[in-house]
């Protein structure tokens, strides 16, 4: 009786040691390899009971095929967790060696015909001092040799926990490495006194029960895994970052609450199932693992770590940082910033527009010349656009110079009034006087642009007014440049502002024919204008004839020469 209540004690503590172990939600590699000895513990003392209890020989060599299977599951499970507890790495190919042994010793003896070769004929009867069934043989040289190898094994691995016990810091470690040192010692006590004195009744399943008491008794008072193991659990749950962790198939493992909170549906996810395809597409962004995910009107910064055992990788971690909030300033911060580049560029434009505005308040002989000038090199740049690959521009230069042709005349607000406002014909003094528009208007600009942020628009809009009067031939002014020294943005300007000179009345002659204008400027082709660009203006003929007789900017009607009169001398 009182064998078979220790028998029955020898299974409540792995019992217990399963509880402990699933009430702890323990998920490290030492509570796995624990769990599954704590299993062995449990069928080996199982079949021991079984034994002890069995009426016949049928049960009681049940009995010992179950107890040959769980110390079988035991020994193995339970020195691969002592080793990893110490993070000690056996080479993988040791390890299944030493698992297909110990699977084939059980194989061994279940078969009947082949347990009769090796292990010998068993026989049962019952201990008249214990009052239970006892096996009896002969023991065989295979059950020494593994009983050996166990012994020697736990006995090497108790003088190294031993050792440790006192090079560790740490109070609680040294508690731990303490007891598991008192386990091995008592296990590989129980299978030295075996093997040197069969005794009746198997007492390495019970031996292993009590090896595990200690283990059990610090899982229920929360101590063996130590605060680490705590306080990563601790941490795990509180995280305010989503944190999920999965298999290297993408799999479900765990999720904290944060995370759930973003994806409830993996409260019912069980272990193994494929995350949410939204999650799984970030880990499969090899080269791009950190970035931001958009979801339900979120944004998430996105981190993925590979998590590694022995350089192999066995599944993943990814932290969600919310920063929805961040985002969403830093896009109010740049439209504020936009709309106050806006404002500005508005407020400078404006002040330009103004200042050329009361230029041609002043200029008695070029009223609406500004406005005109602007509309032609608005249609000539549509035109420049299907030849942006030939000049090697684009659509932004292009938007530049029509912003920066109001500008061109802009120096004329530093010219006399007795030059600028008088009816007829300039004194060659006074034309020189009014050559000089040109550079003063460069100078007022680049003060005036200074603090601009496009540069590109800054330089054009300086070129514009600084050299549209420059000729092809060199014989322009103000600093006399010619052909591709003249920056192109001039070049273009010179076209629309001869143009417009040519057909608009001035106080000093009549508008020309819309033909001879053309004709003029096609003579002039290669002297006074780009040899490229002057045969696209005149394509623009139609259009431009359009637009100056839509809003009615011939004053009167320009009498058209007849075809054997010459040319008349421009004058602009």
């Amino acid at each position: 009786m009182l064998i078979t209540i220790v028998q029955l004690i020898g299974i409540l503590i792995p019992l217990a040691g399963l509880f402990a172990l699933v009430a702890g939600r323990h998920r490290s590699d030492s509570a796995f390899l624990l769990m599954l000895a704590t299993i062995g513990c449990l069928i080996m003392n199982s079949g021991n009971l079984m034994v002890a209890i069995s009426s016949d020989a049928t049960n009681g060599m049940l009995g010992l095929k179950a107890s040959a299977a769980g110390s079988a599951v035991f020994f193995f499970f339970f020195v691969l967790f002592l080793l990893d507890y110490l993070r000690i790495t056996v080479p993988k190919p040791a390890v299944i060696a030493w698992g297909v042994l110990e699977l084939l010793y059980v194989v061994l003896f279940w078969i009947d015909r082949t347990r009769a070769v090796i292990f010998h004929s068993f026989g049962f009867y019952n201990h008249p001092r214990l009052n239970i069934m006892a096996a009896q043989n002969d023991t065989s040289w295979l059950w020494y040799l593994r009983h050996g190898f166990l012994a020697v094994l736990l006995i090497v691995g108790m003088v190294y926990y031993a050792v440790m016990v006192f090079r560790t810091k740490v109070h609680s470690e040294r508690y731990n490495r303490g007891r598991l040192t008192g386990a091995q010692l008592l296990t590989a006590a129980a299978l030295v006194l075996m093997i040197w004195k069969r005794l009746p009744f198997d007492i390495v399943p019970l031996a292993s029960s009590l090896a595990l008491l200690s283990v059990v008794v610090s899982m229920l008072t929360d101590g063996f895994f130590g605060i680490t193991d705590i306080a990563n659990q601790e941490i795990f749950a509180q995280m305010k970052d989503a944190y999920f962790i999965t298999d290297s198939m993408y799999g479900f493992l765990d999720a904290n609450p944060a995370a759930l909170e973003i994806f409830p549906e993996l409260k019912d996810y069980k272990v193994g199932k494929r995350l949410p395809e939204v999650l799984c597409q970030r880990f499969e962004m090899e080269n791009e693992r950190d970035d931001e995910l958009e979801y339900n009107g979120h944004f998430y910064e996105v981190k993925v770590t590979e998590l590694k055992k022995h350089g192999t990788v066995i599944g993943y971690a990814m932290i969600l940082d919310d920063e929805t909030f961040m985002h969403n300033f830093n896009d109010r911060l740049q439209e504020e910033v936009r709309e106050k580049t806006r404002h500005i560029q508005i407020v400078q434009d404006s002040i330009v527009a103004g200042m050329a505005g009361v230029i041609e308040s002043r200029d008695n002989s070029t009223g609406g010349h500004i406005k005109r000038t602007s509309d032609v090199v608005r249609i000539f740049a549509k035109k420049l656009s299907e030849h942006a690959a030939e000049f090697g521009i684009d659509d932004q230069f292009l938007a530049h110079v029509i912003k920066a042709a109001p500008m061109h005349d802009i120096g004329k607000i530093a010219v006399d009034d007795r030059v600028l406002r008088k009816p007829g014909r300039f004194t060659p003094a006074e034309y020189e006087q009014m050559k000089k528009h040109p550079a003063e208007g460069a100078v007022m600009l680049a003060q005036i642009l200074y603090e601009v942020d496009d540069r590109a628009f800054y330089e054009i809009a300086v070129h514009v007014a600084n050299y549209h009067h420059e000729r092809w031939d060199g014989n322009g002014y103000p600093r006399r440049l010619a052909g591709e020294n003249i920056p192109l943005e001039a070049r273009i300007m010179a076209l629309a502002d001869v143009f417009d000179a040519l057909v608009s009345k001035r106080c000093y002659k009549d508008a020309f024919a819309y033909d001879d204008a053309f004709s003029v400027i096609e003579k002039d082709t290669g002297t006074h204008f780009d040899p490229k660009l002057a045969p696209l203006f005149l394509e623009c003929r139609e259009e431009l004839i359009a637009l100056y007789e839509q809003y009615g900017w011939r004053n009167e009607p320009a009498q058209r020469r007849e075809p054997e009169e010459p040319l008349p001398e421009p004058t602009y």
